[in-house]
């Protein structure tokens, strides 16, 4: 640029300036708050470094986390900005809005009533809910507990539900499910209703929990929120609610925040109380307007608690140790969401996506500019919790990189070294519907059965329960079974006595078979053809 050139363009640049220095000095600039520097520790630790780079790389508002293993809190930690108005920090105990994790507590309350024998998983909803509940596509088919927990139940987030979410909030404190699950209901919408059976299909459904919120209602004649905090929250020590007036440490609740297109500042969205404490919400028709499916406030130490009691290792246990299994166990496999959903259980997803080499149980979430997330390994029995309350969540694949950045950091601070070197431990009899698995039980669908072909005896298990005793990916298509260890791959089919293994073609006593709609898979040999450290006794 010439001098004269320059001179021309001064004032521009000059007022430009101005209202650079005039915007980053004001608390907001239309509705949007500058991220300032991170205040940081007096002698920070390598740890604290690491999550404050990845903090910095992804311009992350607020980051609180912990870690745990099935009896004890390891590390908890906050860094940045609980609220970008007032510079309130992040703790260790800073409250936030977490988002789908809240689906597993969800759950377990309902799991809770499972276990007092209210009802049966296969059971059809109908019956306690008090009118029939029925896909108009297929109202032959009932719709089970079991269905609404791993999201098969064929109902789905329509347009009327999302834009009473979105659009008027205000009318869930009136809104009774019947009117959105009865036909002439006021708010029926067929759309609810996806076009496949129940049972058939996943498909993630945040309006299937807050059913499941509602049942919980329905079965115990407690209202949603006061149930959980009765027998969830309370008996664990957790300072948490759905209702979020009756958070002890509402002061320290962290303001969730979306940026801007090119993330250079933040606009709060959710829990802004600008030093008030937020009223209680009215008696309402039904669970739906503390959401269930996404409405919890927790700290990550708190919440730490919780996935400690599903461990089943918790002084105060909350559930039975067997219903925490089956809720932790492979309920149904595929290919959802572009990926994110490959393995789920009831309403836990079990997934090798979020660190490198390790299968985790938990789930994550996202909302209102939100990401969090909690998981724990089932071999080492190490967990993390961590939310972020304003990000770029940009890119996805299938997590965002914020979350795996920050979930490698902590697993690779607390458990170095990759995959446990202890086989894996697994323990079944023939004619049995149970396998243990390093004292984890599955529960079978179909029976374990013991082939002999001359000298050789092989173990035959029902296809998902493979994939979940041995801890390995499994795709289907029709009658052929891929499963997956990291990059090795093994394919079997139905009725041809062979395993593909990386080029290799390994030969069966007996074909895989269908006994009563289950494939039967050999466990033994499949875990050899993967070359997994597994000990199979039977």
């Amino acid at each position: 640029m010439s001098f004269t050139i320059f001179l021309k363009r001064l004032p521009v640049i000059i007022t430009g300036l101005a209202l650079i220095l005039i915007w980053a000095a004001q608390p907001a600039f239309a509705g949007y708050y500058p991220l300032p520097p991170y205040e940081r520790p007096a002698k920070p630790t390598a740890l604290d470094k690491k999550l404050l780079a990845a903090m910095e790389d992804h311009k992350i508002v607020g980051l609180s986390a912990a870690v745990f293993t099935n009896n004890k809190l390891i590390w908890s930690g906050g860094y940045g900005w609980a609220d970008l108005r007032t510079s309130r920090p992040v703790t260790a105990d800073t409250v936030f809005r977490m988002a789908s994790l809240s689906k597993m507590v969800t759950a377990t309350a309902l799991m809770q009533l499972y276990d007092q024998g209210k009802f049966n998983l296969d059971d059809d909803i109908s019956a306690y809910l008090g009118y029939p509940v029925r896909n108009p596509n297929y109202p032959d088919v009932k719709i089970t507990f079991r269905q609404l927990l791993n999201h098969t139940s064929s109902i789905v987030d329509s347009r009327a539900y999302n834009s009473l979410v979105a659009g008027t909030p205000e009318l869930l404190q009136e809104v009774n499910i019947r009117d959105m699950l009865v036909p002439k209901g006021r708010y029926y919408d067929p759309d609810t209703f996806a076009d496949y059976a129940p049972g058939s299909q996943f498909s993630y459904s945040n309006f299937g929990t807050g059913i499941i919120g509602s049942l919980v209602e329905k079965i115990s004649g407690i209202s949603f929120e006061q149930y959980c905090s009765r027998f969830i929250f309370s008996p664990i020590g957790m300072d948490a609610s759905f209702e979020p007036a009756d958070i002890k440490n509402w002061r320290n609740v962290a303001v969730l925040y979306r940026p801007t297109g090119q993330i250079q500042a933040f606009r709060p969205t959710k829990d802004d109380y600008q030093g008030v404490k937020p009223e209680s919400a009215p008696i309402t028709a039904s669970a739906l307007s503390h959401s269930p499916a996404g409405g919890l406030r927790s700290s990550a130490v708190d919440f730490a608690k919780f996935m400690q009691a599903h461990m089943n290792y918790n002084r105060n246990r909350i559930l039975k140790a067997d219903t925490s299994d089956l809720m932790h166990q492979l309920q149904w496999f595929g290919d959802s969401m572009h990926g994110f959903y490959k393995q789920k259980g009831l309403n836990f997803h079990i997934t090798d996506d979020l660190v490198p080499g390790k299968r985790l149980v938990g789930h994550s979430g996202e909302a209102y500019g939100l990401a969090s997330d909690a998981y724990y390994d089932q071999d080492s029995n190490l967990g993390i919790v961590f939310m972020m309350n304003g990000a770029d969540l940009s890119d996805a694949n299938p997590y965002y990189t914020a979350e795996t950045d920050i979930a490698k950091t902590l697993f690779d601070a607390f458990a170095p070294g990759g995959s446990s070197k202890k086989p894996r431990q697994i323990k079944t009899k023939a004619n049995t519907p149970l396998v243990i698995v390093n004292n984890r039980k599955i529960i079978l669908p179909a029976p374990a059965v013991i082939s002999k072909a001359g000298k050789t005896q092989s173990l035959y298990l029902p296809a998902i329960s493979v994939a979940d005793a041995l801890a390995v990916g499994i795709e289907q298509a029709k009658d052929e079974f891929t499963f997956t260890s990291g990059q090795k791959k093994a394919i079997l089919k139905i009725g041809r006595p062979t395993i593909i293994a990386d080029g290799r073609t390994i030969v069966l006593p007996q074909a895989p078979y269908m006994n009563n709609g289950h494939a039967m898979i050999p466990i033994r040999e499949l875990a050899a053809a993967l070359n997994l450290n597994a000990k199979i006794s039977s």
